[in-house]
């Protein structure tokens, strides 16, 4: 088969991504499925068949954008476009139809069905080595259920979807889509993080991409593929008790990992990004503490947008009635992880 140039539109409504009126010239705008962000910030060029989000900073081509999205090689994407696409017909027109959203399962469901999932999967040695190297023991590892994501269509990927679609129906858990009468899974190069309420429930799953570029974390999510359904942005609570004066971060597997290198017991809740707050009022609420301390990166000193969203989650915090302190330390450790990680390493090498 000859080579042909797929049109980025129909790339995008193969994927499930909607889009709106032109943006200007050959440029159409809509929602970034890999950050899911709520603004329309990719841009979909139909001039030069490529892509680029503004807010996560992902972009590639026709190709690119349908392999990254179903976890596939751009040989194998390639193939089905080629095979797919209909020049005989004009490009699909704005505000295309996608599929319906499923609304979630109850946390108590998602969080059973993910334990199950995650205790099929396997840890590859390379993820083992990444989590050690950030300073968590064979315990803690094994604790928190860290899982590498398993390549699409592989024996291990078909096992798991095959097992848990048999034992639960899938339908409004994050992350799984029905095809051709069969469930699948969202898939992605990297491991998976669970994210945990107050109970210690999954609510949700994400994953550390192991060549996500600036783009570090996505979320388990099918949001846009048949009978799929968006993960929301979860916090995090690690180790939460009763009385706790807790430590507010950002990102839930820093949170793990400054949970475990502490020396004395403590309780963290993490944001999905400093300016992420949605559901902390809520949250403080529920768990009743009235002090905090604050634990972000250290590029609140040097980034001003960092910096504002800093003084936003302030603001935030003594609306609320919560008196929050801040944690300082040497800049040269970007967050609270890396410099415990330091100061254990320091120790070590001390005794």
């Amino acid at each position: 088969m000859a080579y042909v140039n797929i049109p980025i539109l129909q790339a995008a409504a193969a994927c499930g991504i909607p889009h709106g009126r032109n943006a200007g010239g050959a440029e159409v705008r809509a929602k970034c499925p890999f950050c899911q962000d709520s603004q329309p910030r990719l841009y979909l060029n139909t001039a030069k068949n490529v892509f680029h989000c503004q807010r996560c900073k992902k972009s590639g081509n026709s190709i690119t954008l349908y392999a990254e999205r179903n976890g596939i090689s751009n040989a194998a994407a390639y193939r089905e476009l080629a095979e797919a696409v209909n020049f005989d017909r004009p490009p699909l027109p704005l505000y295309n139809r996608i599929e319906p959203e499923t609304a979630m399962k109850p946390p108590e469901e998602r969080s059973r069905i993910y334990s199950d999932f995650l205790q099929m999967l396997e840890l590859a040695p390379k993820h083992r080595l990444n989590l050690q190297n950030r300073g968590l023991d064979m315990c803690s590892i094994e604790r928190n259920l860290y899982r590498s994501v398993p390549k699409k269509h592989g024996k291990l990927y078909s096992k798991a979807m095959y097992e848990l679609s048999n034992k639960y129906d899938l339908s409004g858990v994050p992350g799984f889509y029905r095809k051709n009468s069969q469930w699948h899974m969202a898939t992605s190069e990297g491991f998976f993080i669970p994210v945990r309420d107050a109970q210690g429930l999954i609510q949700g799953l994400q994953v550390r991409l192991d060549n996500g570029g600036k783009q570090k974390y996505k979320w388990f999510s099918s949001n846009g593929f048949p009978g799929g359904t968006k993960c929301a942005a979860f916090l995090h609570v690690v180790n939460w008790e009763m009385g706790a004066k807790p430590f507010v971060t950002e990102g839930s597997l820093k949170a793990d990992i400054a949970c475990s290198l502490m020396e004395q017991d403590a309780c963290f809740i993490a944001l999905p990004g400093v300016g992420s707050t949605k559901g902390l009022e809520q949250l403080i609420h529920e768990l009743g503490f009235s002090e905090a301390t604050e634990a972000f990166d250290m590029d609140k000193e040097t980034n001003p947008e960092v910096g504002l969203s800093v003084q936003r989650f302030y603001r935030l915090m003594e609306e609320i009635g919560v008196n929050v302190q801040p944690m300082r330390w040497n800049p040269l450790y970007k967050g609270i992880d890396d410099m415990l990680l330091a100061r254990k390493e320091s120790e070590r090498l001390a005794a």
